[in-house]
């Protein structure tokens, strides 16, 4: 007998919901349709409904969870009120994916996944570079052990999103909507990306940075304070042994070489060989591995392998779709196989818990200037 589609709704309906969400649940429009959206704004939520065909406009996001017809949420509001609507979304017994960060206190993020724990659905963060094809190949590499022993891990994340300082005010310059800036944003991100290649983090250190403490006001009316640092750069010591550092800053000129604003990098060396993955380059690594090459310090591109180009079963083609977009595209793919019990490759609530107890203990050691143990 074929299984009824999975009925799923939005709540949000800004430019992460259009850009990457609608579309990945589209291509999986065999197996989901939906069913509606809710959105703080009213006419918002009805010009995106009307874009994308989708059939019931909720004024509000409780109406939405209350809506009996939807089975399952995607939840992409801003990050402050991601913890409150997660919560409610948990206690409707509604599958869930949730953009990030978790919340934006560990606390919060923990007491979600406790109640997802007892509630016995699909709770699914999205950390969308999981699924760059890159990175998957590199986590395989590292699980074959081709490194040896990893010593040490680097990441950069680097834009002009805010360089320009009449760029106006938004919601993730306000620490109250956001949490701890770059480091909540883009750095829940990288965080995520180290526990999944070399596991969980023991200790952080570091240092962050607010360049523009003033930003026009949106809405007129002269220029507003901002508190949500544009910068941080902490190192760790993971619990493998291996240390490592981790750049993070959306202020800074000069890096991608794509025409894309965003340049995210990872290297990994070990006692038998190292790589380099680049967001820019999301089909190939760059590999050093065994004596043959170490010793010599020579250096290959490596193509990503054919059945890691997209997330099992997704249906799209990769070598069609926006090289840059497209593995976005992948992360509703995994979510409803997870809820069909097809899967169990993808972030869960826990791993969206321990990138908040990361942000955490770094927001506490950039403040009181010292090591802090996780």
């Amino acid at each position: 007998m074929r299984r009824a589609k999975i009925r799923v709704g939005i709540i949000g309906a800004g430019r992460i919901a259009g850009l990457v969400h609608l579309p990945s649940l589209k291509l999986c429009s065999e197996i989901c349709e939906v069913v509606a959206v809710a959105s703080r704004r009213e006419e918002r939520a009805r010009a995106f409904a009307g874009e994308w065909g989708i059939p019931r406009v909720h004024n509000d996001w409780q109406g939405l969870l209350a809506d009996p017809e939807v089975e399952a949420v995607v939840i992409c509001p801003p990050s402050g009120l991601t913890a409150t609507v997660a919560r409610a979304a948990v206690a409707a017994k509604k599958h869930i994916l949730c953009e990030k960060p978790l919340g934006l206190q560990y606390a919060e993020a923990r007491e979600l996944e406790l109640a997802a724990e007892r509630g016995g659905m699909v709770c699914m963060v999205a950390f969308t570079f999981r699924f760059v094809p890159a990175l998957r190949y590199l986590k395989r590499l590292v699980g074959e052990g081709h490194f040896g022993e990893i010593r040490h891990w680097r990441l950069s994340h680097l834009t002009d999103l805010m360089l320009d300082p009449a760029t106006p005010m938004v919601w993730r310059n306000d620490r109250k909507r956001a949490g701890a800036g770059v480091l909540a944003d883009m750095g829940s991100h990288g965080i995520d990306s180290a526990r999944y290649l070399l596991g969980d983090i023991a200790a952080v250190s570091g240092a962050n940075r607010l360049y523009v403490r003033e930003r026009p006001d949106p809405a007129g009316g002269g220029r507003v304070p901002v508190d949500a640092e544009d910068a941080c750069v902490f190192a760790a010591e993971f619990v493998n042994g291996a240390i490592g550092t981790f750049d993070l800053n959306r202020a800074v000129a000069g890096r991608g070489g794509s025409g894309r604003a965003n340049y995210q990098s990872v290297e990994i060396h070990g006692s038998g060989g190292a790589a380099i993955y680049e967001l820019i380059h999301p089909f190939e690594l760059q590999i050093s591995l065994g004596p043959a090459m170490t010793r010599t310090q020579q250096w290959a591109r490596a193509e990503v392998p054919f059945d890691l180009a997209k997330y099992p079963g997704s249906p799209r083609n990769p070598r069609m779709d926006d090289p840059f977009l497209g593995y976005k595209w992948d992360q509703e793919v995994a979510f409803l196989g997870a809820i069909r019990g097809e899967t169990q490759d993808y972030p869960t609530f826990h791993d969206g818990a321990e990138a908040q107890k990361v942000v955490d203990g770094v927001e506490t050691a950039v403040r009181e200037r010292r090591w802090v143990s996780l």
